[in-house]
């Protein structure tokens, strides 16, 4: 082999491992960030992806160079500042937002109350947007760019709705340290059994004393879900007119082209 030769193979040899090295980048960055709430350590991450420990930490270290990972005291990696600011300059070009909000208008107006679109994100509910409803009391539970585990609130249990009985088992396997206390596994359970036999999901008090909300899931794309739900303070929502926001939900995502659940 010339001279030529072996430089034209070095050089093929180095564009491969240098995409090789991207694409696992990609696979850290996305992977912290569906774990971006609790932090994960290099342990963690090496077990999740097996990657070996000196790949995963070089490039891990390159990513915190970047500002698109932030490594604490405590050696939890989490997303960075940068990653952020990306997320946060497309929220409002987000597609499925631009395809809602004439719906959540809609919905705000007719219910009077504050309507709020969650989407999940890994193990977490992950709020992109919110529109105020008229009534003059506020249940401003969820702020745009808010994560909360799946089953607190009425829009993560209508998600959590939408994982199987093994999926939510995992679920709760993996976070029941980060779960308020009286957040049981058969607890979820049974609420989710409520809420797939109505077509929607009801919660009393979860999120803050004195807030109920209603929350129905529908499909995006093929096993993607996300949920809209209207929260109020709790005098607004006795059982009929729980029923009432919920007809009133299905209504809209139905004239918006979105399908709702079916009741299980």
């Amino acid at each position: 082999m010339n001279i030529s030769t072996r430089r034209k193979a070095a050089s093929s040899t180095d564009r491969v491992q240098g995409a090789q090295a991207v694409f696992r980048a990609i696979e850290l960055l996305k992977l912290v960030g569906l774990n971006h709430e609790r932090g994960m350590t290099l342990a963690s991450i090496v077990a999740s992806t097996g990657i070996d420990r000196t790949t995963a930490y070089r490039l891990l270290t390159s990513l915190v160079q970047t500002g698109l990972v932030a490594r604490n005291d405590r050696k939890l990696y989490r997303l960075g500042l940068e990653a952020m600011q990306l997320g946060l300059a497309t929220m409002s070009r987000v597609p499925i937002l631009e395809r809602c909000r004439p719906m959540m208008i809609r919905l705000a107006r007719r219910t009077e109350d504050t309507v709020y679109l969650v989407v999940r994100n890994g193990d977490f509910a992950h709020c992109i947007h919110y529109e105020e409803g008229v009534f003059p009391i506020k249940a401003l539970v969820l702020q745009v760019g808010g994560l909360r585990l799946l089953g607190i609130g009425s829009a993560g249990t209508a998600l959590m709705a939408t994982l199987s009985d093994e999926e939510i088992e995992s679920f709760y396997t993996r976070n029941r340290d980060d779960l308020p206390a009286d957040r049981t596994l058969a607890q979820i359970r049974k609420q989710v059994a409520q809420a797939r036999r109505r077509g929607y999901a009801c919660t009393d008090n979860l999120v803050a004393d004195g807030v109920s909300g209603v929350g129905v899931n529908f499909e995006v794309t093929p096993g993607t879900y996300a949920a809209i739900s209207v929260g109020a303070i709790r005098a607004r929502m006795p059982e009929d007119r729980r029923q009432w926001i919920a007809g009133v939900m299905f209504e809209e995502l139905l004239a918006s082209g979105w399908a709702p659940p079916g009741k299980g």
